[in-house]
């Protein structure tokens, strides 16, 4: 049945290609899993994309990238990551969300079981943009279902391991 399946997928991605949609082939081509990047908008963001790269092509992943800020930052970002990911042949995805970064992830993410991991900047990171009721939420991330990394100068991980 997998073999049947992986064939399903070629063939479809084949479709796609020849009809000249290519962002669509790739995914088709991709892990099912997902590694999520929540881009901030500050310089450690390059980190974070670096980190969760190297997990979507270990555990042969797709990324998916959350953007929490606006601006030319956001687009420089962007254009990194379709680079990187398009050079390393992994799948992308992006979505926008505005507002506090912690109930953005957590909104976001709940519910899904196809989530390698959370990858994102700082834990100062997470309360951007967020009031004092939404920085309670702490406890939540054991409902994630997936790990949290926390990027900076020493990797922290919450919520699991990566094994």
């Amino acid at each position: 049945m997998e073999l049947f399946e992986k064939l399903e997928e070629m063939f479809s991605a084949t479709a796609f290609a020849e009809a000249g949609e290519f962002d669509t082939a790739e995914q088709f081509l991709s892990g099912k899993e997902k590694v999520l990047l929540v881009l901030t908008g500050r310089e450690t963001d390059v980190k974070s994309l670096k980190y969760a790269l190297n997990i979507a092509k270990r555990t042969r992943a797709a990324l998916e990238v959350l953007v929490t800020c606006d601006g030319g930052a956001a687009a420089e970002l962007l254009e990194l990551c379709a680079e990187k990911a398009r050079r390393e042949s992994l799948g992308l995805e992006v979505t926008r969300k505005t507002g506090c970064i912690r109930e953005s992830i957590i909104r976001h993410a709940r519910d899904r079981n196809d989530l390698v991991c959370v990858v994102i900047d700082s834990t100062d990171a997470l309360d951007i943009d967020c009031s004092s009721d939404s920085q309670r939420l702490a406890g939540i991330w054991k409902k994630l279902g997936c790990p949290l990394a926390l990027v900076t100068d020493k990797l922290e991980l919450q919520g699991g391991s990566l094994e």
